[in-house]
């Protein structure tokens, strides 16, 4: 961990309605490795919390955040504002957006995008959440069509999908030279099947592929487990993300 990572909690909105941020941006947070100065992008920040959350490791970051729901982006300018860190904030499609960026500007792209494919299961009725959840907007190989030409050669993109979804994450990254060098399984509890992986892969260069230990959420009898209640300290988030900034 950054010694210079600020020790004041962080502070959280996001709209009693709509799409809620859960567990993933503390593990996507938790996960990428930031180094001082690095320009990251998050894309589909929601209300800012991945960005926030790793400035708040590491305070030199240059982190842009880009939204395509208003809503979610106007709580995202309010929380950099309550917080008083230095992160850009766009409400736009990421895919015109990126468009009209220079190329290989970034160290690191992360994204908890959606999970779930236009076309698989009950999409929900509230705009917000559909948006969120499906992906209706912005879809895998899009977003990595979009995301390449704008990460550095050597640079990182760290991804969350369900674990449903592997063989064909990995081979959406592989086919456009982003190749995979760390996954690490997300589950339950340690008689729980993995639910979500997170990813890091690195623009043309070629590594072994490191497995990291997995992680366990929940003890059996349903309480945090030590390691994630560690992420959630690191953060100064007491008990997890119904306590943001109350410790």
């Amino acid at each position: 961990m950054n010694a210079n990572k600020t020790t004041k909690e962080p502070i959280f909105i996001q709209n009693d309605f709509g799409y809620r941020y859960s567990i993933e941006p503390f593990l996507l947070a938790d996960y990428v490795q930031l180094l001082p100065s690095q320009k990251v992008l998050d894309i589909g920040t929601g209300c800012g919390i991945i960005p926030l959350l790793m400035v708040f490791r590491e305070p030199t970051l240059k982190v842009t955040g880009i939204e395509i729901q208003n809503a979610a982006a106007d709580n995202a300018e309010q929380n950099v504002t309550n917080n008083k860190m230095d992160i850009k904030i766009f409400q736009d499609d990421f895919i015109q957006w990126a468009q009209r960026l220079k190329l290989e500007q970034f160290d690191l792209i992360v994204s908890n995008p959606p999970y779930r494919k236009s076309n698989s299961g009950r999409t929900n009725p509230d705009p917000g959440k559909a948006i969120a959840r499906h992906e209706l907007k912005l879809n895998l190989p899009f977003m990595l069509d979009k995301a390449r030409p704008i990460l550095k050669k050597g640079g990182h993109i760290t991804l969350a999908y369900p674990s449903i979804r592997l063989q064909e994450t990995l081979s959406e990254l592989e086919s456009r030279e982003l190749f995979p060098s760390r996954i690490r399984f997300i589950h339950g509890n340690q008689s729980a099947e993995a639910k979500i992986f997170l990813v890091d892969a690195i623009k043309e260069k070629k590594n072994d592929l490191i497995v990291d230990s997995p992680l366990y959420v929940y003890n059996n009898e349903g309480s945090y487990s030590k390691e994630m209640q560690d992420i959630y300290d690191s953060f100064n988030c007491i008990d997890g993300t119904d306590h943001i900034g109350k410790k």
